[in-house]
């Protein structure tokens, strides 16, 4: 009797979770995922093809200042992975007024639902800024038409008078690293000038594209090195407050090169384990000294919308996909800007934008605040789930596992076991209990197409695998009783508990699960193929202690 044999019929449960009703068309994109070469692959998707019910990609909601307690309870409700944090002029009083609010909120959520909800925390740290100065008699803003001659300096007397003709930089050196022909860009982009003539601290331009501009304007000089400390002294006072609220990621911008990030190391050096790094990229020189930023950060955040500022619109798509590859490479988290203009719906071109990046192997993807509303989070997280499974899984796991050199630690041989587990198996999800949360994030780096449900004791983990593909962070409670082969049963049975809860887990199902053999072993070294029972309590031995 052939055992592989592919009419082998289904288990009546298992007909419409894995195929439609009539069996001809696999859910998930199945056929498309596992498909010999790539344009079988993409000949094979098929929109008949149901989505997951979960989700892997992480959302990262930029939360307004403004936000009603109802407002941010529905971005939990529609799966905020992170709440981004980020005030005007650093005002302290505001985002510590923020953070508590979500907080309060966070804390009554998790009643709601009945466990702690493992909401991630994000801080932005402005970093180096070059401004104009104030504008004069007390005006809004100011509009240059192309082809006018203006002057730019850095002479203070002009710092309160700001006007048409005459506009004040704030950084001395600017004459310096400008020279005739160079472009200077004012208010993120949105005014060219094009400098002709410099001599001391003048600076003659001509507008190339028109613009306003308004107090205390950004000023950006493409390609040109920018000798300023990448931490100011508010940027300080803002990461000391982000160490006394426990906040989880440090989200810098300005950063150039890897020297960067070791500045600002040092600065929560004594509590650097606690608050993980997320680099901005979002300039050129970001862009050159790409290798050395991803091999010194946590995670890393590419911004578009600022890299076209600096890099023609049209090259701007192939940095986006070369970042992406190079930290999926690496296992770096990576997230992208999704760019939504109207609060009310998504465009097609939106759409496209975040099903490629999905594609191309973002870990999660960051809402602004003028569009972070429930009705976008929910159309977003509608096209995360039509997305995933269009990744073509076979070639993608192939090079991963291929990129780790051999020898290598113990630890990524068995999460290439599990990962590859599960994909043969079609599994339900991973369950994988961890303390240090290493093993979330090596699981993660491999892409499998299922949950990776993690159980951990100690909330501060469950946050930090908030920025990793399809990790699903639960928080046990239960402290342990010195009986580890009954702490670990019930650990991995509250795991598929809550995996049928959330409907990604179905009686029947087969679940890869990863822990370790004994208590202290410092990794894990243990992987089971188990299937979920038709009953959510717990096994024989352990309801008679």
């Amino acid at each position: 009797m052939d055992v592989l044999n592919s009419e082998c019929p289904k288990l009546p449960w298992m007909i419409d979770f894995y195929s439609s009703e009539d069996g001809k068309v696999l859910n998930s994109q199945c056929s498309a995922a596992f498909a010999e070469n790539g344009l079988r692959h993409l000949s094979n998707l098929n929109i008949k093809s149901k989505a997951p019910i979960f989700r892997s990609t992480q959302l990262v909601c930029t939360v307004p200042l403004k936000a009603t307690c109802n407002t941010i309870e529905e971005l939990m409700i529609n799966g905020m992975s992170v709440a981004r944090i980020s005030a005007p002029g650093n005002d302290t009083n505001k985002l510590l007024e923020l953070v508590t609010k979500i907080r309060t909120i966070l804390e009554a959520y998790s009643r709601k639902i009945g466990r702690i909800y493992p909401l991630a925390f994000a801080l932005d740290v402005k970093g180096p800024e070059i401004r104009t100065g104030q504008l004069e008699k007390n005006k809004e803003e100011i509009f240059l038409p192309k082809g006018k001659v203006t002057t730019l300096t850095t002479d203070e007397a002009y710092e309160e008078f700001v006007s048409e003709d005459m506009i004040f930089v704030d950084y001395s050196k600017l004459p310096e690293i400008v020279q005739p022909g160079d472009k200077v860009l004012l208010e993120y982009g949105e005014l060219h000038l094009s400098a002709i003539e410099v001599a001391e601290s003048i600076i003659r331009c001509i507008v190339e594209k028109a613009g306003r501009f308004f107090n205390r304007s950004s000023v950006i000089v493409p390609n040109a090195p920018i000798d300023l400390p990448v931490v100011s002294d508010e940027d300080k006072s803002i990461i000391q407050m982000a160490l006394k609220l426990n906040i989880d990621f440090l989200m810098v911008s300005g950063i150039h090169n890897s020297q960067n990030i070791a500045d600002i190391r040092k600065l929560v050096s004594e509590d650097g384990d606690k608050i993980s790094i997320i680099s901005k990229i979002e300039n050129s020189l970001a862009v050159e000294n790409i290798d050395e930023i991803i091999a010194c950060s946590d995670a890393i955040f590419v911004d578009c919308e600022r890299l076209l500022v600096e890099i023609p619109k049209e090259k701007v798509f192939l940095v986006q996909k070369s970042i992406l590859a190079k930290c999926n490479l690496s296992g770096v988290p990576v997230i992208c800007s999704t760019n939504i203009n109207n609060v009310a719906s998504l465009s097609k071109s939106e759409v496209c934008d975040i099903a490629n990046s999905i594609i191309d192997g973002a870990d999660a993807l960051l809402i602004h605040q003028n569009v972070c509303a429930k009705e976008i989070v929910k159309e977003v997280a509608v096209v995360c789930k039509e997305a995933e499974p269009a990744v073509y899984q076979r070639q993608i796991f192939n090079e991963l596992i291929y990129n780790i050199p051999t020898p290598n630690e113990a630890i990524y041989s068995l999460c290439i076991s599990a990962v590859e587990a599960s994909l043969k198996s079609s599994a339900a999800a991973i369950i994988c209990l961890t303390t240090s949360g290493r093993t979330a994030k090596v699981l993660s780096r491999f892409k499998p197409r299922c949950p990776i449900i993690t159980i951990t004791r100690y909330p501060r983990i469950a946050r930090s695998l908030r920025l990793n593909k399809g990790v699903e962070p639960l928080i046990y409670l239960k402290t342990f009783d010195g009986n580890w082969n009954k702490d670990v049963d019930e650990r991995i049975q509250l795991g598929i508990t809550y995996g049928k809860h959330l409907g990604y887990i179905r009686m029947g199902d087969a679940v890869v699960t990863v822990s370790g053999s004994k208590p202290e072993v410092g990794l894990p070294n243990n992987i089971k193929v188990v299937f979920a029972s038709d009953y959510d309590t717990l096994v024989k031995r352990m309801r008679s202690n």
